[in-house]
């Protein structure tokens, strides 16, 4: 089945907009009927990607949240009848990075990063942390595949994991499931949009895996919001979002998927540890619903 391909870029990340395309176009390869689609979410500057054949602009006549921005994309799927891929512009992808997600059509999938594997290179020069500016990447693709070659034999014989928090930075949403789990809630303004749509598609039978022998460097934080925001505008939007997944899911789920702490008793109650310490999350979440 072929794919929809989705980004969205924004004027205070644009910078690395660029070079997710370089990297996309150079190690991602895509079928005929496969389609991309590049979001501008607030009239940023495009012409350096004009020279991509496959790309197709959607600009927005005002910017739009992360769920309705992914629901433009889910929208062309459902039409076309196609998977959804829909990738953040903070990202450097890697050699064959696709190929694992593109054999998967019965879960969502999401690549590991160096939010969950740090590393660094045999000769020192690249360290991957979990939080980084694009000067300490400094273009070296050459030591990241290296680095990411060894992660993959490294874990030859583990697949797939679910782990609490799986954030959709990088995602594929399959066909089948878009069909029933259907559009992102967007009540959510810019947080937990994700751990909703999780649980949705639990609801469904459908789990949401990290696939280990998909690895991309992820700089985190800076496709989200405006890259900007202060400690008092963060906890705003926390709140905001807080307050409507309790809401919709309750005390239970709260504690567990969005404060991420003090939830052992609940665990314990509801006979729940064993699921947890084996990362079967999916499985947990349809237990509490």
């Amino acid at each position: 089945m072929n794919n929809v391909f989705a980004m969205v870029t924004l004027k205070s990340s644009n910078f690395y907009t660029g070079y997710a395309l370089q990297s996309f176009f150079k190690y991602t390869k895509m079928d005929d009927g496969d389609e991309f689609f590049l979001i501008d979410n607030d009239g940023s500057e495009l012409e350096n990607f004009s020279f991509y054949k496959k790309i197709n602009i959607i600009k927005n006549k005002h910017p739009y949240g992360f769920a309705k921005n992914v629901n433009q994309a889910i929208t062309i799927a459902k039409k076309d009848k196609k998977n959804l891929i829909f990738l953040n512009n903070d990202i450097i992808f890697t050699k064959n990075w696709f190929e694992p997600l593109k054999s998967n059509s019965m879960s969502i999938s999401i690549p590991v990063s160096n939010f969950l594997f740090k590393y660094k290179s045999d000769c020192g020069d690249l360290i991957l942390k979990p939080t980084m500016r694009f000067d300490e990447f400094n273009e070296n693709y050459d030591l990241l595949n290296d680095i990411v070659k060894n992660h993959i034999k490294k874990f030859s014989s583990q697949k797939q994991f679910q782990f609490l928090l799986m954030p959709f930075f990088c995602f594929k949403i399959p066909y089948k499931i878009l069909n029933e789990v259907g559009y992102f809630d967007e009540s959510f303004i810019n947080g937990a949009e994700d751990i909703d749509y999780r649980i949705r598609s639990a609801k469904r039978g459908y789990n949401v895996n990290f696939l280990i022998n998909s690895y991309l460097l992820h700089f985190h934080g800076k496709s989200t919001w405006d890259g900007n925001e202060t400690s008092a505008q963060t906890e705003k939007r926390n709140k905001a979002y807080s307050e409507v997944f309790l809401k919709k899911w309750g005390s239970e789920l709260t504690q567990i998927f969005i404060i991420r702490k003090d939830f052992d008793s609940i665990l314990f109650e509801k006979g729940l540890n064993d699921l947890f310490k084996q990362g079967k999350f999916g499985e947990l979440i349809r237990k509490l619903l």
